[in-house]
């Protein structure tokens, strides 16, 4: 038997949720209901709304608050747009803002310059394990591997988590934290969180699913109906304790 006892000090910090859309609607319910720590977003997911950019941004900034992380994405695909795009965010938006950058050549440049000025940075558009230690490597506070995606393509999605998770394990010194992104499924998420991923950012759906059993709403409905057999239908300890 083996009794040797886990330092809980190195397990590592709280697990984050985030909310991968642009929907307001979404944001406003699902912000309301879970504990989700920000919004994450991109070209696609704000196109996708057809709107005012300011609009839609500073709606989600309404929503959230200016504690939560909200991750926007630049477009230039030079360093020097990066840049200039990420100073142009900083300037309009007041908020926790975390600027999203792929993780092509110049993007590694653009995050590394960025890093320096104090921005916080989000990797994005990864589909290998290298591209996640490099990024960090070049200052990135999360990095977001595509994790269905890659399985489209016939790779795998959790073992790049995983792969990216110990060698970051390595460097005691660095912060940085893989930041799951692009899920079908909860069976993704949930291995994703296993392989080492210490933030998922999920669609409202799958965030639903996350938490869904149909025996806890059995359980839930058994709990009711045995005590309106006792106390009244409908009735709460509002009722019994007032």
């Amino acid at each position: 038997m083996n009794n040797k006892k886990i330092n809980l000090k190195n397990l590592g910090g709280k697990m984050e949720y985030l909310l991968d859309t642009g929907n307001l609607g979404e944001i406003r319910e699902i912000n309301n209901l879970f504990p989700i720590v920000g919004v994450t977003t991109n070209p696609t997911i704000i196109a996708n709304e057809n709107g005012d950019y300011r609009k839609i941004i500073n709606g989600i900034l309404e929503i959230i608050g200016t504690e939560k992380m909200l991750h926007v994405q630049t477009l230039g695909r030079t360093a020097d747009v990066i840049i200039k795009e990420a100073k142009l965010l900083k300037e309009n938006f007041k908020g926790n803002l975390y600027i999203k950058i792929p993780v092509a050549a110049e993007g590694l440049k653009a995050m590394s310059e960025l890093k320096k000025e104090g921005f916080n940075i989000t990797a994005t558009g990864i589909l290998t394990s290298q591209q996640i230690v490099m990024a960090a490597e070049a200052g990135a506070d999360y990095m977001a591997p595509y994790v269905n995606r890659a399985d489209n393509i016939g790779g795998d999605g959790v073992k790049l988590v995983e792969e990216a998770y110990k060698i970051l394990s390595r460097n005691k010194v660095n912060k940085a934290k893989i930041l799951g992104a692009s899920y079908k499924n909860v069976r993704q998420v949930h291995n994703s969180i296993l392989a080492g991923a210490e933030a998922v950012t999920v669609p409202a759906d799958i965030l639903k699913q996350l938490i869904y059993h149909p025996y806890t709403d059995w359980s839930i409905e058994k709990f009711e109906s045995d005590w309106a057999k006792v106390y009244g239908e409908g009735k709460t300890l509002l009722d019994i304790l007032k």
